[in-house]
Protein backbone atom coordinates (compact mmCIF):
# COMPACT_ATOMS: atom_id res chain seq x y z
CA UNK A 1 0.00 0.00 0.00
CA UNK A 2 0.86 3.64 -0.84
CA UNK A 3 2.17 5.80 2.21
CA UNK A 4 0.11 8.66 0.75
CA UNK A 5 -2.71 6.15 0.11
CA UNK A 6 -2.76 4.22 4.08
CA UNK A 7 -1.70 8.17 5.71
CA UNK A 8 -5.42 9.50 3.34
CA UNK A 9 -7.03 6.44 4.71
CA UNK A 10 -6.09 6.32 8.19
CA UNK A 11 -6.49 9.83 8.37
CA UNK A 12 -10.17 10.10 6.74
CA UNK A 13 -11.36 7.01 9.14
CA UNK A 14 -9.78 9.17 12.28
CA UNK A 15 -11.42 12.03 11.22
CA UNK A 16 -14.74 10.42 10.75
CA UNK A 17 -14.48 8.52 14.68
CA UNK A 18 -13.42 11.97 16.09
CA UNK A 19 -16.43 13.46 14.38
CA UNK A 20 -18.44 10.87 15.63
CA UNK A 21 -17.37 11.09 18.96
CA UNK A 22 -17.96 15.20 18.81
CA UNK A 23 -21.21 14.50 17.90
CA UNK A 24 -22.11 12.54 20.88
CA UNK A 25 -20.33 14.29 23.34
CA UNK A 26 -23.08 17.37 21.84
CA UNK A 27 -25.81 15.37 21.96
CA UNK A 28 -25.64 13.70 25.36
CA UNK A 29 -25.39 9.91 24.21
CA UNK A 30 -23.24 7.56 25.54
CA UNK A 31 -19.82 7.06 24.51
CA UNK A 32 -18.80 3.32 24.41
CA UNK A 33 -15.34 1.95 25.24
CA UNK A 34 -14.60 0.76 21.95
CA UNK A 35 -15.24 4.29 20.22
CA UNK A 36 -12.35 5.33 22.02
CA UNK A 37 -10.49 2.10 22.04
CA UNK A 38 -11.06 2.49 18.34
CA UNK A 39 -9.72 6.22 18.13
CA UNK A 40 -6.05 4.62 19.73
CA UNK A 41 -6.38 1.58 17.17
CA UNK A 42 -6.83 3.99 13.78
CA UNK A 43 -4.18 6.98 15.29
CA UNK A 44 -1.42 4.20 15.70
CA UNK A 45 -1.88 3.09 12.43
CA UNK A 46 -1.62 6.01 11.02
CA UNK A 47 1.34 7.26 13.21
CA UNK A 48 2.79 3.62 12.03
CA UNK A 49 1.95 5.17 8.28
CA UNK A 50 3.18 8.03 8.64
CA UNK A 51 6.72 7.43 10.67
CA UNK A 52 7.70 4.17 8.51
CA UNK A 53 8.76 4.02 4.88
CA UNK A 54 7.56 2.06 2.16
CA UNK A 55 9.94 -0.47 0.01
CA UNK A 56 8.06 -0.46 -2.87
CA UNK A 57 8.10 3.47 -3.11
CA UNK A 58 11.90 3.36 -2.03
CA UNK A 59 10.71 6.27 0.69
CA UNK A 60 11.72 7.14 4.48
CA UNK A 61 12.99 5.08 7.19
CA UNK A 62 12.91 1.45 7.02
CA UNK A 63 12.18 -0.42 10.39
CA UNK A 64 14.07 -3.45 9.68
CA UNK A 65 17.33 -1.28 8.71
CA UNK A 66 20.31 -0.22 11.90
CA UNK A 67 18.70 3.20 11.96
CA UNK A 68 14.94 2.01 12.17
CA UNK A 69 15.91 -0.29 14.45
CA UNK A 70 18.01 2.60 16.68
CA UNK A 71 14.62 4.50 16.54
CA UNK A 72 12.47 1.71 17.84
CA UNK A 73 15.13 1.18 20.51
CA UNK A 74 15.30 4.82 21.62
CA UNK A 75 11.18 5.54 21.36
CA UNK A 76 10.73 1.71 23.15
CA UNK A 77 12.79 3.44 26.15
CA UNK A 78 11.18 7.00 26.47
CA UNK A 79 7.53 5.59 25.57
CA UNK A 80 7.92 3.33 28.47
CA UNK A 81 9.07 5.83 30.97
CA UNK A 82 6.29 8.22 29.82
CA UNK A 83 4.16 5.59 30.24
CA UNK A 84 5.53 5.02 33.60
CA UNK A 85 4.93 8.81 35.06
CA UNK A 86 1.46 8.99 33.31
CA UNK A 87 0.48 5.73 35.56
CA UNK A 88 2.38 7.10 38.35
CA UNK A 89 -0.18 10.46 38.38
CA UNK A 90 -3.33 8.73 37.46
CA UNK A 91 -2.22 6.77 41.15
CA UNK A 92 -1.71 10.25 42.92
CA UNK A 93 -4.85 11.83 40.89
CA UNK A 94 -7.18 9.10 42.26
CA UNK A 95 -5.64 8.87 45.80
CA UNK A 96 -6.19 12.75 45.59
CA UNK A 97 -9.56 12.86 44.21
CA UNK A 98 -11.24 9.39 46.19
CA UNK A 99 -9.20 9.67 49.21
CA UNK A 100 -8.37 5.57 48.29
CA UNK A 101 -6.61 3.82 45.41
CA UNK A 102 -7.67 1.71 43.02
CA UNK A 103 -6.15 -1.79 43.79
CA UNK A 104 -5.83 -2.48 39.45
CA UNK A 105 -4.16 0.77 38.84
CA UNK A 106 -1.50 0.03 41.57
CA UNK A 107 -1.39 -2.95 40.03
CA UNK A 108 -0.41 -1.75 37.29
CA UNK A 109 1.94 0.56 38.33
CA UNK A 110 3.36 -2.26 39.82
CA UNK A 111 4.07 -3.72 37.07
CA UNK A 112 5.07 -1.18 34.87
CA UNK A 113 7.88 -0.74 37.24
CA UNK A 114 9.18 -4.09 36.73
CA UNK A 115 8.70 -4.70 33.27
CA UNK A 116 11.62 -2.46 31.85
CA UNK A 117 14.14 -4.39 34.45
CA UNK A 118 12.73 -8.10 33.98
CA UNK A 119 12.76 -7.03 30.27
CA UNK A 120 16.44 -6.46 30.69
CA UNK A 121 17.39 -9.10 32.74
CA UNK A 122 15.67 -11.61 30.03
CA UNK A 123 17.25 -10.36 26.70
CA UNK A 124 20.85 -10.01 28.68
CA UNK A 125 20.81 -13.87 29.71
CA UNK A 126 20.35 -14.66 25.89
CA UNK A 127 23.65 -12.81 25.60
CA UNK A 128 25.74 -14.67 28.33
Amino acid sequence: MKKKYAVSVFGLVLLILLINLIYKLFAGRAIDMFEIMAIGVISMFLLFAITWGNRQDKDGIFQDEELGKRIIEQSSKISYIILYFLILAAVLADKIVNQTSNAFLVFVLIAAMIVFPITQYLISRKYQ
